[in-house]
């Protein structure tokens, strides 16, 4: 869902939340992506962007392999912010394209897209909400299909929240979402999925804008293709209920604390040794030493989806360090740190001859940004990846560089 923050026309001034600002999305690895935020003034911003990427393994093969995976691609892109303003209702669109082009890799030549729009809508002082739509398309990552070609992926999201203020210090939400995704690819299409979601929740409003809060959520999972598997067809259609408690504590000024975490439990339609009971949690920390300087530490246990066709989800476990440093008001730099355990638990395939997998990510980053002009900005990432597997062939390293400018208008 979207923010969970609300104005609180209405009521007294100290008992008003903090308002957050709302994340912005960002291209991974293509640092010609999305502007970190619109500012309020602006109605319209378009942009252009153009970027150099290379890839030393592309296409996650296994060490040891003989086939050169490296790649180097061309990025041009183009996009569009739009913020605006009526009364009470903000209405909001992010509209990004990207030309794709590989030098080596030609039948991986693709176009992506990431197009967003959200309508935050206010009833009177007390009820206020968001209404969107989201379409993304692009190439789908390697990490377990590592052909050489082109699997292109598309998700469809729309989605609508409620948030009622019915006490200074209570807010119920309720929330609903459908999610959609296929391949293009035929031999990946087993993976395509439709998800229903709805959630209802309530919170508790501190006086300093903390909040503590419970969610109810249900979602519906559905595969519309069969997967062929020996004699078997093999369906990967589920139901999960999540029971989570959910904060969001403002130590200080500078120092917030995000935890969401609950019981979670998954049944699927076929096959009941794949089921799934336990404890799903996510928790985020973020400081603000100085006014330049930003640290942020993660940490999470939770099932997920994946891009496998033989796999309903992994469960996952992990802890992720980022910092942002402006060091003038033209250079930032940014340095995130990953690392990942990943257990194939919900593996489609039933036969005991298989063994267990275990994967293991650790990934590094550093991102740099220089704000020639206010309208001219160039950016520079490298990163280095390391996967270690229990599956034969699907252990690999992986190294990249990428080199941007953007222009806004």
């Amino acid at each position: 869902m979207k923010s969970d923050s609300v104005v609180r026309a209405g009521w007294p001034a100290q008992r008003r939340p903090w308002l957050r600002a709302a994340h912005c999305a960002q291209l991974l690895g293509v640092l010609t992506g999305l502007p970190a935020c619109a500012a309020t003034d602006d109605v319209l911003r378009p942009y252009v962007g153009y970027a150099l990427a290379h890839d030393d393994n592309l296409l996650g093969a296994g060490e040891g392999a003989d086939t050169n995976q490296s790649a180097t691609s061309r990025l041009a892109s183009a996009g569009l912010l739009v913020d605006k303003s009526v009364s009470q209702q903000r209405l909001t669109a992010a509209l990004h394209f990207t030309r794709i082009r590989y030098d080596s890799l030609p039948e991986l030549d693709n176009d992506a897209k990431d197009l967003r729009a959200n309508w935050n809508w206010h009833v009177a002082n007390h009820l206020d909400g968001d209404l969107g739509v989201s379409y993304v398309e692009a190439l789908a990552p390697f990490v377990n299909f590592h052909a050489r070609e082109r699997n292109v992926r598309s998700e469809r999201r729309e989605f609508g929240e409620a948030r009622w203020l019915l006490h200074p210090s209570w807010r119920l939400r309720a929330g609903a979402s459908r999610s959609t995704l296929e391949y293009d690819l035929p031999s990946q299409q087993g993976g395509n999925r439709v998800e229903q979601t709805s959630e209802l929740g309530l919170d508790y409003v501190a006086r300093s804008g903390s909040t503590v809060g419970t969610q109810l959520r249900r979602t519906r999972g559905r595969y519309p293709n069969r997967l062929q598997v020996d004699a078997l067809l093999v369906d990967n259609s589920y139901q999960q209920d999540e029971f989570k408690a959910k904060v969001n504590w403002l130590v200080t000024a500078k120092t917030q604390l995000q935890f969401l975490g609950g019981l979670v439990k998954r049944k699927h339609d076929d096959f009941p040794a794949r089921d799934y009971s336990g404890v799903n949690a996510r928790a985020h920390a973020s400081w603000q030493p100085s006014a330049k300087l930003g640290i942020a530490l993660g940490a999470w246990r939770e099932i997920g989806a994946l891009d496998d066709v033989t796999t309903s989800y992994t469960l996952n476990r992990g802890a992720s360090l980022g910092a942002t440093w402006d060091a003038t008001d033209k250079l930032r730099f940014d340095a995130l740190f990953k690392h990942e355990t990943s257990d194939y638990s919900g593996t489609a395939v039933v036969s005991s001859a298989l063994p267990e997998r275990k994967d293991t990510v650790r990934r590094a980053a550093l991102k740099l940004v220089y704000r020639v002009t206010s309208h001219l900005q160039l950016g520079a990432q490298a990163y280095r990846n390391e996967r270690r597997s229990t599956l034969a062939g699907n252990s690999y390293p992986g190294s990249g560089l990428q080199l941007s400018s953007k222009y806004e208008f």
